[in-house]
């Protein structure tokens, strides 16, 4: 029986590129949803609305529920970026690079 190694493809990108990229786009996210997460707060601070702080009190669990995600999405995503950065693992893709 022959046994091949797995191939990562994707348009040109190597896996660390792709790791690395995905790491810092999870970063952004959890980044830009903790921005809109002060927004809202200071929305409900001045809205005197019964409607619209309801609507706002939503949007913020909604807010918080995706920075919880992304959180967890960038702590795990920098766990795999630190392994393939390490010289085991350079190695081991460099030499797949280099053996196509």
């Amino acid at each position: 029986m022959i046994y091949s190694k797995p191939e990562y493809s994707s348009a040109g990108s190597s896996v660390i590129n792709t790791v690395t990229s995905l790491h810092s786009y999870f970063r952004n996210m959890q980044s830009y949803y903790k921005v809109l997460q002060g927004k809202i707060l200071s929305d409900l601070e001045i809205t005197e609305d019964e409607l619209q702080i309801k609507e706002l009190k939503q949007k913020l669990q909604d807010v918080n529920t995706k920075i919880n995600y992304f959180h967890v999405l960038n702590n795990s995503i920098s766990t795999v970026d630190v392994v393939l950065h390490t010289e085991t693992m350079i190695e081991e893709f460099r030499t797949k690079e280099t053996s196509v």
